[in-house]
């Protein structure tokens, strides 16, 4: 049995478990992105709201370790279909964004989080933009993916569809960043 034929026998269990993680991580993401934003509304956070965005940000990264398991799963069952797709290749992309989004909100943005004056001291402005900017791009990035996940084929060129999809993304992080604004300020 060949490597490739290994994968098409799996490949329905592994989407299956694609949909699942999918499910898994993006329901954490949204519900951690709309928590925060209702959170924030009081200037603080209390033992219980950190606890809960601790958690759901804990199933977000290993739902993403479980997408992109059983994804390299269905990508090897038929390797020269997927990256022939231009869905397959857009989905990819934004999937690095959402990971290097992931990155910034648990590196620089969360350890600020954690202090008392994070929504109320000025120095703190810029990482608290950022906290809203990465959010809506995390919204926007899984109700993408999960929509491209959907859809059975696409008539559009790469480099049209992910304009759209930075066009949409800039007109997220304005919105986000008028609701800090109009938030905290």
């Amino acid at each position: 049995m060949e490597i490739q034929d290994f994968f098409q026998l799996v490949k329905v269990p592994m989407t299956i478990a694609h949909v699942l993680s999918v499910v898994l991580g993006m329901g954490a993401a949204l519900t951690s992105d709309l928590l925060f934003s209702f959170y924030s509304r009081d200037k603080k956070l209390n033992e219980t709201e950190i606890s809960t965005l601790s958690m759901l940000s804990k199933i977000v990264f290993y739902g993403l370790i479980l997408i992109t398991i059983t994804g390299v799963c269905i990508f090897l069952s038929d390797v020269e279909k997927y990256i022939s797709s231009t869905k397959f290749l857009v989905k990819m992309s934004i999937l690095a964004v959402l990971l290097i989004n992931g990155y910034f909100l648990t590196r620089v943005v969360w350890p600020h989080l954690l202090e008392d004056n994070f929504f109320t001291h000025e120095g703190k402005r810029n990482i608290r933009r950022l906290a809203f900017a990465c959010g809506s791009i995390s919204v926007i990035s899984w109700v993408a993916i999960c929509s491209l996940g959907v859809i059975d084929s696409m008539n559009y060129d790469y480099s049209i569809i992910m304009s759209a999809y930075g066009a949409l993304t800039a007109l997220g992080i304005l919105f986000a960043l008028a609701v800090e604004r109009f938030e905290l300020n």
